[in-house]
């Protein structure tokens, strides 16, 4: 029964994750350049973790930071809910 709520969670997951990370790469190519990118490429975690702190606090473009932390905040009250209801 908790497989209704873990396999959304796993959806947002994905969606959110590789959604972030494209806008997090445009972010850090916009003012890094191609090699300041392709080095985003490779540090990728440090990129999610980064890039939408940046742009929200430089830019006031809040919308990648509440992409990434926030879809992964949901997926995972999501993916709790439904541990929980497996668990019993």
């Amino acid at each position: 029964m908790g497989l209704i709520f873990k396999i959304p969670a796993f959806i947002i997951y994905f969606v959110a994750g590789l959604w972030g990370f494209f806008i997090c790469l445009g972010i850090v190519i916009d003012h890094l350049g191609f090699i300041g990118g392709a080095i985003a490429f490779l540090l990728a975690p440090f990129t999610l973790v980064f890039a939408p702190s940046y742009e929200a606090l430089a830019n006031s473009n809040w919308f990648p930071f509440i992409l990434v932390y926030g879809g992964g905040i949901g997926a995972s009250i999501l993916y709790g809910i439904g541990s929980f209801i497996d668990k019993d």
